[in-house]
């Protein structure tokens, strides 16, 4: 079954309802997508600035590449 291994990715995306033209602004949110859909709303990191989700993102997205590796 495909689901035992699950493709992970984050996304980076404005929180809906925001603006997102400043990045400074708590407008960011980080989505975890498995096979391309989000399956957990608690899976989604919002209320950031655009430099926090990308350090968020940045984090697991290099926590799946070490466990991957290892």
């Amino acid at each position: 079954m495909e689901e035992e291994n699950p493709n992970l990715t984050w996304e980076i995306r404005v929180t809906e309802g925001r603006a997102g033209t400043d990045p400074e602004a708590p407008d960011w949110e980080v989505a975890e997508l498995e096979n391309g859909v989000v399956k957990n709303k608690a899976d989604i990191y919002d209320n950031l600035t655009y430099a926090e989700a990308q350090q968020i993102a940045g984090m697991w997205t290099k926590k799946k590449d070490d466990a991957e590796g290892a």
